[in-house]
């Protein structure tokens, strides 16, 4: 995100800007993913704790879409994973599977060009199978139409670097890539939610070209290519740190309307009037009908002034870190300090007021 657009990088990354909305192709991937990790194509639970803006409540077409790509992945994950698990050397049988695991987190020091200490470079495989020949890597995409396989190398490349650091006598055996396509299908009028979503589970029955498959072999990827990739992953996270240090946080307009559509920050470089509606900002706020602390707010037209103002106060360990680093002055005192230094908003300094007093209280409490 940082070397296409460094705008973006920073509101999502620094501000912790987000939609309040997320983008329908972002919300049905993630939805699949936690399907496909839980074993079951009832993602009910999955939108009651993981969705945003009342999905809980409103059983939407992203779900019905969701739930009938997962359907589709159950029902041929059997044949999938026949194929997945053939031995190279006799194809009649299978490799024998020790442990396989979701999501897994690994971590490689990235040798640097141009700092002194390595980047520490972070990857998330989908699923890692473990079996007697080797590591299997498995990774999920969801799209609307059959993919340019030779687009997912790169990713490909970054998955081997790992494995290769964090388990060296372990060969990487096989990848594969397991592509849902989302069904173009469309709920007819008058049609209730139950048949459309019989439909689409249907579709994903008979329709094999709904879930495609795709497997590099190990022993089918160039070495030298791996090797010149991880050298240029080198240099490129020596620009992006270079582009943090110095903030150079400008908008990649190009890339605000690209390929894959809009970017989620598109409102934000175009200056639409009142946009600021539109977002949430991650931020420790107390609040009233709640009654505690949450760690989201609603976006005020201060957030938006953060693209062109880096002296903004926006963030409550902003606010605390100048009342702890001035423990003698009163209260008056410290906003009046902190009215001079920042672009403030006065509710919102109220808020964070009342946030700071209420974790005051909590902490007396808990002595």
């Amino acid at each position: 995100t940082i070397l296409t657009c460094p705008m973006s990088y920073y509101l999502n990354y620094k501000q912790g800007i987000k939609l309040k909305t997320e983008k329908p192709a972002l919300a049905i991937g993630s939805a699949v993913h936690w399907g496909i990790e839980h074993d079951t194509e009832d993602l009910t639970e999955y939108y009651n704790t993981e969705g945003s803006f009342d999905q809980a409540n409103n059983y939407t077409k992203d779900q019905l879409l969701s739930e009938s790509m997962v359907h589709g992945y159950l029902k041929h994950k059997d044949e999938i994973f026949k194929e997945i698990l053939k031995d190279l050397d006799d194809p009649d049988k299978s490799l024998e599977l020790f442990d396989e695991i979701h999501e897994l987190s690994i971590d490689a020091p990235l040798p640097s060009k141009k700092y002194g200490e390595p980047h520490n470079f972070t990857g998330i495989i989908d699923l890692l199978l473990y079996t007697n020949k080797g590591f299997i890597v498995i990774d999920y995409k969801t799209s609307s139409q059959t993919p340019d396989w030779d687009k997912y190398l790169d990713q490909i490349y970054r998955y081997i670097f790992l494995l290769r650091y964090k388990f060296p006598e372990v060969p990487v055996y096989k990848i594969g890539i397991i592509n849902l396509k989302k069904s173009m299908i469309r709920q007819k009028q008058n049609e209730n939610q139950e048949s459309f979503l019989k439909r689409l589970k249907t579709e994903y029955d008979i329709n094999d070209d709904l879930v495609n498959t795709h497997i590099y072999l190990g022993n089918e990827l160039d070495p030298q290519l791996v090797n010149d990739y991880i050298d240029n992953l080198s240099d490129m996270c020596d620009t992006a740190q270079m582009i943090d240090e110095n903030q150079v946080w400008f908008i990649n307009y190009k890339e605000a309307n690209g390929i894959y559509g809009k970017s989620p920050y598109w409102d934000i470089f175009y200056n639409t009037p009142d946009c600021y509606v539109l977002y949430k900002i991650k931020d420790t706020i107390f609040d009233e009908d709640e009654g505690d602390i949450v760690k989201y707010r609603d976006c005020l037209p201060i957030d938006i002034m953060t693209v062109k103002n880096k002296n903004v106060l926006n963030h409550f360990d902003q606010f605390k870190a100048e009342i702890l680093n001035n423990p003698n002055q009163s209260i008056d005192s410290i906003f009046s300090d902190i009215k001079k230094k920042y672009i403030t908003d006065d509710n919102l300094l109220t808020q964070y007021l009342n946030t700071y007093m209420y974790e005051l209280e909590n902490e007396e409490k808990s002595e």
